[in-house]
């Protein structure tokens, strides 16, 4: 009889680890913020006072670009923009024309760590690293003021006078041949 529960037990145990050896690891396995739905959106967006869309998203691509980002993906038609920076971190942000004169920009990020991603839900993340620096670019942007002094004074365009053509050198006028006597 106890050869027959260790048979049992045996098999038991085989095909729990048969089983357990079938579940595959997901390596996108999303670890999603304690925080609620209402906590997360007031962190992740912020409304401005431009009423162009497209606009809109170009400050977006172009504020992402400047804060090392390397664009993935636009959606114009969806109002999205995908981008990463260093590989780990995965920045999506989304553009939404709300009123007349009012567009909210949403952002919402995820770290990538080995077999998991997980979701950032730090207000000061948000707000230090990408809204603050959103915000000047579309103070700007608004304005259509161009931001250049960070810009070295070598790589301003400079304005040059056309060179002036050499002017011949002055030639000295055969004198009259007088009549000599």
């Amino acid at each position: 009889m106890t050869a027959r529960r260790l048979q049992r037990f045996a098999a038991a145990l085989l095909l729990a680890l048969s089983v357990a050896a079938c579940q595959g690891h997901n390596p996108n396995q999303i670890t999603l913020s304690q925080k609620s739905a209402v906590e997360l959106r007031a962190m992740q967006s912020r409304a401005f006072e431009m009423n162009d869309e497209k606009s809109a998203m170009r400050t977006v691509v172009a504020t992402l670009q400047d804060l090392g980002y390397i664009i993935d993906k636009v959606e114009p038609a969806a109002g999205t923009v995908s981008a990463t920076k260093l590989a780990f971190l995965r920045l999506s942000a989304t553009v939404n024309r709300r009123s007349p004169t009012r567009t909210v920009v949403r952002a919402n990020a995820l770290v990538k760590q080995p077999g998991m991603n997980t979701q950032v839900d730090d207000p000061e993340f948000y707000q230090k690293y990408f809204f603050e620096p959103l915000s000047k670019a579309m103070f700007l942007e608004a304005l259509r003021v161009e931001d250049t002094d960070d810009v070295p004074a070598a790589a301003m365009p400079v304005e040059s006078e056309a060179p002036k053509k050499p002017e011949p050198p002055a030639s000295k006028k055969p004198e009259p041949a007088s009549a000599k006597p």
